[in-house]
Formats: C-alpha cells, structure tokens, sequence
C-alpha cells in the first residue's frame, strides 16, 4: 500500500513538472510577443509622427497655394470685371437699339449673344474651319455612352446606272418616349427593308433615335435594356430638356463627323412623332444631288418671336421684331456634304433654345448652306394631316407630324393602302372630270 502511493507521488510530481515546463515556455512566447507588439508600437509611432511632419509641410504648402490661387483670383476677377462691364454697357446699349429692327445676320447675333452671355473663346480646342471665328461651343468632345456601329461605305460598289444614294436616318427622341420608338420601329421603319418602298434606289447608310442623358436610374436602365433588344440609339452625354435641343443637334452633327463622314448622301433628321414616306423620300433622294449645299424642308409659318407659351422669347434673348427664314425642324433633308460646314457653324455660334430656327435659321448663313422649302403642294415635311391621311396627301408628302400613336398607325396603313392599290388619290381636271393618279407614277418635288 506504501509503495502504492510513492508511485501515484512521483507520477503526481512528473505531472507538476510537465506543467511547470509549459508555464515558463508560454511565458517565453508571451515575452517574445509583447516585445514583437511594443517593437511595432514603436515603429507605428515613428510613422505616425513622419506623417504627421509631412501632413504638416503639405498643410503649409496648401495654404502657400490656396493664397497664390487667391491672389491670382483676385487679379483676373478685377480684370474680368473690367470686361464685364465693358461688355454690360454694350449689352444694354444694344439691347435697348435693336428693338423692333429686323434681324441682322449671324456675325451680329454672335456679337450679341456674346456680350448677353459673357462668352469667352475656348483655347486647346482645333477648330473646324478657322475662318468662321474663334471656338465658343465645345461641340467635338461630346461622349456617347450609347451609340450604333459607325457606318460602312455604301457607295463603293455603286455604278452611275443604279442611281443608288444612302441615307442616314436620325430620329430625335426624348428619353422617356419608349412607345413613341416602338411605333417607330413598328410603322415606317419596316419600309426601309422592303425593296417595292424604294425600288432599290436608296440604301439605308444607319438607322438611330438620338436620345440625351436622364436623370432617372430607372429609366436610364430601361434605355440600356432597349439598346441590348434594338441596337438602334445614340445617347449623347448631355442633359435631355427642350431648350437644350440645340445642343443634341450639335452632338448628332459631331457623332456623324467622327464615325460616318462623307460615307452617306443625306441625313434625314426627324422627329419620333413624325411619320416617313419611305417611297417618297427614295424619289427625293434619287433626283437630287448630294453635293449640292443645301438643305430641304417647310419653311415655318411664323417668322415673328413669341413673347408667351411654349415658344416664349424674352426681349433679352430675341430683341429684333422677326426671325431670318427657318424650316420647322420635325423634318429636314441634309446632303451628306454640310455636315462639316454645319459643325464648324455649331463651334462658333451661340446656341439659341429654338433648336430649329437655331441650325436653319442662323447657322445655315454662317455654313454657307442655302434652305430651299417645299413649293407646288408637294412637301419635305407636313402638318395637319388628317386622321386618316388622304391618299393624294400622302402621293405628295415625304413625312408627316403624328397627334398619337393611333395617328402614326393609321399612316402606315393609309400609306400601304395607297401604294397597294387600295386607295386612290383622285384629282380635279380642268375640263371637270375626275382623273386617279397611278400610285406607281414618280413624284417630283419642287423646291424654292
């Protein structure tokens, strides 16, 4: 029994041992760490007050610089208000002087919206074509976040027989109008791939809705989803409103000069409310002459500035008593060759809210483009068609504004109608009878 209990002693004390052994190692380890831990403390430390030293000598070298900035601020402020006021007085002397006086050319609008606006001339940007004045539009830098492939060259293999001229067509499109691009896509643009439309004498160079930057996540996810679906958008990195329109023309005018220059005929420009006899306009681009620097459309009817409603222009904005010859803007033919001219003109001139009287108007004296408008009943573009378009109506017209999207509809079937044959436009002959026109005779459009 004595024996028995020595050994559960000595077992008892080699245990003791071990655990003494592993207390005086941990100690070591917990040694070894704190000196590791109070090692990095004091190197933490050393960085700390390094940066601390040099946060100080950036502080120091900020505040040297924020005082430079503001020295040099104060300098240019006291000039810049020189000039301000140099220009103010100018301003308000003309502002009061040209008061119902005609409209006297695009060098003075310049001058003026100049002094009203207190525009500066922008440096480090190339201009288009030097000659028409220094750059005050920083149009060429525009970004597309959206955009179609750039066009192919469809004149390459083109013989003088086929008469074959290209078209772009560019549908300006507000952000949220899905319905209206749908109809779109669901009317005339079928025309566009069906030969008996254009008898093969036209070839589609590109096809876009041309849209602006919106301020909803929503809807801007949506745009994108349509383009996966269509394929057909060009968005312009800038803000999408009315009175911004000007500038979205600039931004197509630029996309269509670095992707698709001198590689179509013409440029149609149209609204998404506004329907496209494919037929018609095939007739149009057949017979006429890309080269030649023009632009076709409707002359407006009202050439007199609006001071109320939607069209409201301040004495300030518009001092003259009327507006030079413009076209309404819904629908305008552009020969391929004036988009470098118009450019250059959007560059150097001050934008006008009237998006319309702004490129056809104003601009086109400063490109050197002459507006030629629909003469003789026949008509580039059309208001106040009916309901149901009469079938002569649409013999003579290349586009239509729409009320609805019954409106669009209801002309894609008038259209079909008339060109199958099952409507007939019926006209008075001097002798008083009744002659119908052949749906399939060619249309000439005349110009003034």
């Amino acid at each position: 029994m004595r024996r028995t209990k020595e050994i559960a002693m000595e077992v008892k004390i080699v245990e003791l041992q071990k655990q003494m052994n592993n207390c005086q190692e941990e100690k070591k380890i917990l040694a070894t760490l704190i000196e590791t831990q109070n090692n990095l403390v004091r190197h933490v430390n050393e960085t700390l007050t390094n940066q601390t030293k040099l946060l100080e000598q950036e502080k120091n070298q900020t505040e040297q610089l924020i005082h430079n900035i503001s020295r040099e601020n104060n300098n240019r402020k006291n000039l810049t208000s020189n000039v301000t006021v140099i220009e103010r007085d100018f301003f308000n002397y003309m502002a009061v002087s040209l008061q119902k006086t005609p409209y006297p050319g695009v060098d003075n609008y310049t001058r003026y919206a100049v002094a009203r606006l207190g525009l500066l001339s922008l440096t480090g940007i190339e201009p288009l074509k030097p000659e028409y004045g220094p750059v005050i539009n920083n149009v060429t830098s525009l970004r597309y976040p959206i955009a179609v492939p750039a066009c192919q060259q469809t004149s390459a293999n083109r013989t003088i027989n086929q008469k074959q001229q290209s078209v772009f067509f560019a549908v300006i499109s507000a952000t949220g109008n899905f319905d209206k691009r749908n109809g779109i896509r669901q009317t005339w643009r079928t025309h566009l791939s069906n030969a008996s439309y254009h008898n093969s004498s036209m070839v589609v160079a590109g096809f876009a809705f041309i849209l602006g930057l919106t301020g909803s996540n929503e809807t801007q996810i949506k745009i994108e989803e349509e383009n996966k679906t269509h394929g057909d958008l060009i968005q312009i990195e800038m803000a999408d409103f009315y009175r911004n329109l000007s500038l979205k023309v600039a931004g197509l005018f630029n996309w269509l000069y670095r992707h698709c220059h001198q590689r179509f005929d013409f440029l149609f420009k149209v609204d998404d409310d506004v329907y496209v006899n494919i037929r018609n306009l095939a007739q149009f681009v057949r017979f006429h002459n890309r080269s030649i620097q023009s632009i076709y459309g409707t002359s407006a009817g009202n050439l007199f500035p609006a001071r109320d409603g939607k069209w409201d222009m301040s004495v300030e904005e518009w001092p003259w008593n009327d507006y030079p010859r413009y076209f309404y803007g819904n629908g305008v033919l552009f020969p391929g060759e004036t988009i470098l001219p118009f450019l250059a003109a959007f560059q150097t001139t001050p934008f006008h809210p009237i998006d319309d009287l702004y490129f056809s108007g104003i601009c086109t004296e400063k490109a050197g483009v002459k507006i030629r408008w629909s003469t003789y009943r026949t008509s580039v573009f059309a208001y106040g068609l009916h309901a149901i378009p009469h079938p002569c109506d649409v013999r003579l017209t290349i586009s239509w504004l729409t009320e609805s999207g019954t409106h669009m509809n209801n002309s894609h079937l008038a259209t079909e109608d008339f060109y199958h044959n099952r409507t007939q436009c019926v006209v008075a002959g001097s002798n008083g009878t009744n002659t119908t026109v052949d749906h399939n005779e060619p249309v000439h459009f005349y110009f003034e």
